[in-house]
C-alpha cells in the first residue's frame, strides 16, 4: 500500500511542479503543447512498442478493442440525446467532449508503472477501438451534426486516423501480434530508452496545460459535460467489471481506461466544428483533476 501511494504521489508531484513553474513564468502553456507533440510523435509510440512487444491476439483482446469502440459510440449517442434541445454546434461540442478517453497521455503512464506487461497490452487493445473514434470518428459525426457543410465520409475519418502516429503504431502492433512477428531486439532497446521518459513527460505536460480559471458563463455547460462523463462512465465501468467475460486484469484495465479525462484533441475538434468558447479548455482541466483522484483510488483498490 505504501509503495502504491508513493508512486501515485510521484505522478501528482510532477504535475504540481509543472503547474508551479508555469505560474511563476519559468515555463508557459505553449511549452506544454510542444511537449505534447514530442509525446504523441516520439515517446508514446516508443513506449507502446516496448510494452506491447510479444503480445498475442486472442478473444479477450478482440473484446477489448470492441469495448473501446462501443464505449465511445454509446457516449456519443447519450450526449446527443441529452443535448437534443440545444443548438447544433453545442450538440457537436457535447458529442466530442463527453466521449473519448485520454489514454496515451494520461492512463498509459499509470498502467506502465502499476500494471506493466499484459496490463499495457490490454490497454493498447482498448485504445485501438477508442482511437478509431476519438481521433477521427467522433469528430466526423459531431461535425455532421454541428453543420450540414461538414459531411461524414469514410475518407475524412481514415485520413484523420492515419495522420496519428500512435494509431499507426497500434495497427503495427496488432498486425505483428496477429502474424506472431517479433520486433528485433535492437529496435526494442532503442524504443525502451526513449519510451522510458513517456510517463514523466506526460505528467509534466498535464501540469503545464492545466487551467483553473473558470468562466461563470460556461459553468452550466462544463458541469453538464463532466456529469455525463462521470455518471455514464461509472455505469459502463460497472457493466464491464461485473458482466463482460474477460480476464480480471483486463476488467481492471478497462475500468482504469474509462476513468481517463477528456482527450487532448477535443478542444481542437470543438473549435473546428465552430465552438469557440472556453468550455472545452475548462472541462478538460477539471476532468484531469477528477481523473487523478479516481485513478489513484482505483489503483489502490486494484493493485
Amino acid at each position: 500500500m505504501a509503495e502504491i501511494m508513493i508512486k501515485a504521489a510521484g505522478f501528482v508531484f510532477v504535475i504540481i511542479i509543472a503547474f508551479i513553474l508555469k505560474q511563476v513564468h519559468v515555463l508557459e502553456k505553449r511549452d506544454g503543447l510542444t511537449i505534447a507533440t514530442i509525446i504523441m510523435n516520439v515517446t508514446l509510440p516508443c513506449a507502446l512498442l516496448t510494452n506491447a512487444s510479444g503480445v498475442t491476439i486472442d478473444q479477450s483482446m478482440i473484446i477489448l478493442l470492441l469495448i473501446g469502440l462501443a464505449s465511445n459510440i454509446i457516449m456519443l449517442f447519450i450526449s446527443f440525446i441529452l443535448s437534443r434541445k440545444e443548438e447544433n454546434i453545442l450538440k457537436g461540442y457535447y458529442m466530442i467532449n463527453c466521449s473519448g478517453y485520454n489514454i496515451g497521455n494520461f492512463v498509459m503512464p499509470f498502467v506502465q508503472s502499476f500494471f506493466p506487461g499484459m496490463g499495457v497490452a490490454y490497454l493498447c487493445m482498448f485504445d485501438v477501438g477508442n482511437s478509431i473514434m476519438c481521433l477521427g470518428g467522433s469528430y466526423a459525426l459531431a461535425g455532421s451534426v454541428a453543420s450540414s457543410n461538414q459531411k461524414l465520409t469514410p475518407k475524412t475519418v481514415i485520413k484523420k486516423l492515419f495522420s496519428s502516429i500512435p494509431f499507426d503504431v497500434y495497427l503495427l502492433i496488432f498486425v505483428l501480434a496477429l502474424f506472431k512477428i517479433s520486433i528485433p531486439q535492437p529496435i526494442l532497446s532503442v524504443a525502451s530508452f526513449i519510451g522510458a521518459g513517456n510517463g514523466f513527460l506526460a505528467m509534466f505536460m498535464i501540469g503545464l496545460l492545466l487551467e483553473v480559471k473558470i468562466n461563470p458563463s460556461e459553468m452550466k455547460i462544463v458541469l453538464k459535460t463532466l456529469l455525463i462523463r462521470v455518471l455514464f462512465g461509472a455505469i459502463l465501468m460497472s457493466i464491464v467489471y461485473f458482466i463482460v467475460p474477460i480476464p480480471m486484469l483486463a476488467k481492471k484495465i478497462v475500468v482504469l481506461a474509462m476513468a481517463a479525462p477528456i482527450t487532448t484533441v477535443s478542444a481542437v475538434f470543438s473549435k473546428n466544428i465552430g465552438y469557440h468558447r472556453d468550455a472545452p479548455a475548462i472541462s478538460s482541466s477539471l476532468s484531469i483533476i477528477i481523473s487523478i483522484a479516481v485513478l489513484v483510488v482505483l489503483i489502490i483498490m486494484f493493485a
